[in-house]
């Protein structure tokens, strides 16, 4: 009795008798938020019962109107069941997403309101403005608190050397540290998404709808398994850098975050929660949080593959012309393309003056070229920098759609402060209105815009295979780590498909011609485990024509699925996917540099008998990288296919039903 009234006494002088505490539960799995409202507000995220994540104190500080370290009293409380579905434009994950929720709103005063969203697979929270006119953002109050010995994957930024440039001007192109909590470095800036292993499920924490506002970053605080939040300020002073490429690169920056209109919502905090690391793989929380819809005619929006011809430096081989920049190797690719019924062919940089896209490279027929691609069913995408689309953004995208062009990739943003959110979205806007997809590279995560515009097909912000021709950095285990982090956030463009490969012994740097680190069977692999509605194959047409019953499977591989299942996984080791599409369904595996024997039960098959088609590591993949098989063999939904992986290696079956092409 007397240990009771003691428990009780340390709660009460613990908790401020004016505390407000709100509980909401997950539909129907074991997830709750705990919401503490006593002058200042906190978030608490339990699992089955055990806290797995909290925060600090979350605030917002707007001038003359809120302060981020003191709520106005609490003024009402509503909270609503939301039980609907999501029909994606594009299907990243599944044609059909199920949108179930319990939601809390709580008022505080006339300004400013916070809603609470827990999901069966997720936590999430933002805040919402009512003030007239504009604002000044100053501040936002944000983090994460962990215990001490949880594990963290994260990507700890490397800081420019330009002077005056802060370590906001960043491309998000890092390897992932796998670091206890209390072990990061204290202060280091870190992007997110970033995904936690604690003692009771793992938790990614990124951000969701952020238009018109900057992305969150987070730092170590000293001495604490906790995590600050920090943004890129708005900018005041940018200066032209690069050498071949120009970007613009902010020097100094205002102390606030934001101006914006004082009516709106701002981003949702999202937190994945799942009991193991596979479960993050299905998680499309940041799609069904972000703004819906926003285009009238989804129609003319095409996923699908196309080829890349930078990464191998356009290099082809068995033809009786000179490969290079300029029309007869164009030609050659849009051939291809069209050959394999692949949807697109990329005309990176080199058609144009990067820093003048009016400026056409006089060996290559741009007009010509996109008006041939287009007798054979394949659409051109152009390559863009973004400092030089800036200066005439509408003009460029006239002048693209007259000539027929299907597409834009921009590059070179390396910042995801207000200013360039804005110009973004501006991006797919106005790409939208001509009936252009677009893709984004050097620049942030993705947030959800592509639920708005879905023509924003991809986006880049990983540290892909282009980084096989000048480093050794892609390797099995970071090939490994980025579906449970980066690609939490959303589309990845990776742009991988090469046919030149190598083991952990043999790999080496060749710039003209990258070889992947990691088996063949790995790199057709990719093309299933990871999400991006546009997918580039990155190999030389000249090495997929001299094997064309990969090259044919290789471009068969759906973009865009109905249905996504994660069987097993392990952070920076191994994972086993099954995507469906229609009646078929492909299950892949991926290891990292250790060999695996693993089995995938088919018990997610409808009934009925299925043709499964495999390519898989050859028995000398392990000493040559680039050996593999490809055999056909009949299973049903009561047997199991048994993966086997040489270090680095790869998997890929195709099941069809039998009878069916």
């Amino acid at each position: 009795m007397m240990r009771a009234l003691c428990s009780f006494l340390l709660m009460s002088l613990a908790m401020p008798a004016s505390a407000e505490i709100f509980r909401l539960r997950a539909p129907t799995e074991p997830l709750e938020a705990v919401i503490r409202a006593d002058g200042k507000l906190n978030l608490e995220v339990r699992f089955r019962g055990r806290v797995v994540v909290s925060t600090p104190p979350i605030g917002l500080e707007v001038d003359g109107h809120l302060r981020a370290d003191a709520l106005p009293p609490l003024s009402g409380n509503t909270r609503r069941k939301v039980n609907e579905a999501i029909r994606p434009a594009v299907p990243e994950k599944r044609s059909v997403i199920p949108d179930r929720y319990n939601e809390l709103r709580l008022s505080f005063g006339p300004h400013l309101a916070v809603t609470f969203r827990v999901y069966d697979d997720g936590v999430a929270y933002r805040f919402e403005t009512a003030i007239d006119g504009e604002v000044v953002v100053r501040n936002e109050s944000a983090g994460l608190r962990f215990a001490n010995g949880d594990t963290a994957w994260m990507a700890l930024v490397t800081c420019r050397t330009e002077p005056g440039v802060d370590c906001f001007n960043s491309n998000h192109e890092e390897n992932y540290q796998q670091l206890k909590t209390d072990a990061v470095p204290a202060g280091r800036l870190a992007y997110l998404p970033i995904t936690v292993q604690t003692a009771g499920a793992f938790v990614a924490f990124t951000d969701s709808d952020v238009r018109d506002y900057p992305g969150l970053w987070l730092r170590r605080v000293p001495g604490e398994p906790a995590f600050s939040g920090d943004f890129a300020r708005y900018p005041l002073e940018e200066v032209v850098a690069g050498g071949e490429f120009k970007q613009s690169l902010v020097t100094k920056r205002a102390d606030f975050l934001a101006r914006t209109s004082g009516r709106r919502t701002l981003p949702w905090r999202v937190l994945m929660v799942s009991p193991d690391a596979a479960g993050l793989l299905v998680n499309d929380l940041v799609y069904r949080l972000a703004s819906p819809l926003e285009l009238q005619d989804v129609g003319w929006i095409k996923p699908g593959q196309s080829t890349e011809e930078w990464i191998t430096s356009r290099l082809l081989h068995g033809v009786d012309f000179k490969s290079g920049l300029n029309t007869a190797t164009y030609r050659y690719y849009i051939d291809f393309a069209a050959e394999y019924g692949m949807e697109y062919m990329m005309f990176d940089a080199g058609w144009s003056d990067p820093g003048d896209n009016t400026r056409l490279t006089p060996e290559i027929d741009v007009p010509g070229l996109i008006a041939y691609a287009k007798t054979k069913g394949v659409g051109v995408l152009l390559w863009n920098e973004a400092h030089a689309l800036s200066r005439n953004l509408e003009e460029a995208l006239d002048r693209y759609a007259a000539w027929g062009a299907r597409g834009i990739m921009v590059d070179f943003m390396d910042r995801d402060d207000q200013p360039m959110l804005r110009f973004q979205e501006r991006v797919a806007r106005e790409a939208a209105k001509r009936r252009l997809v677009v893709n984004l590279h050097g620049v942030a995560k993705p947030t959800g815009l592509q639920r708005a515009y879905p023509n924003l097909l991809t986006r880049e912000a990983v540290l892909g295979h282009e980084y096989n021709m000048w480093s050794d950095r892609v390797t099995p285990d970071h090939a490994l780590t980025v579906p449970f982090t980066r690609m939490l956030a959303g589309p990845m463009d990776w742009e991988g498909g090469a046919m030149f490969n190598g083991t952990q012994k043999t790999f080496r740097v060749v710039g003209d011609q990258p070889m992947s680190q990691g088996t063949r069977a790995q790199q057709l692999a990719q093309y299933v485990v990871y999400d991006s509605p546009l997918q580039y194959l990155a190999g030389t047409p000249s090495d997929y024509r001299k094997e064309p019953e990969l090259g044919r499977f290789l471009t068969g591989i759906p973009t865009t699925w109905d249905e996504t299942r994660a069987l097993q996984g392990a952070i920076g080791d191994y994972v086993v996917v099954a995507r469906r599409k229609g009646d078929t369904w492909y299950v892949a595996a991926m290891t990292d540099w250790t060999a695996r024997k693993l089995e995938a039960p088919l018990s997610f098959l409808a009934p009925g008998e299925y043709t499964a088609t495999v390519v898989a590591d050859g028995v000398n993949a392990d000493r040559y990288a680039a050996d593999y098989k490809i055999e056909s063999r009949t299973v049903n939904p009561r047997e199991s296919l048994v993966i086997e992986l040489a270090p680095g290696g790869g998997y890929v079956s195709r099941l069809t039903r039998s009878g069916n092409p």
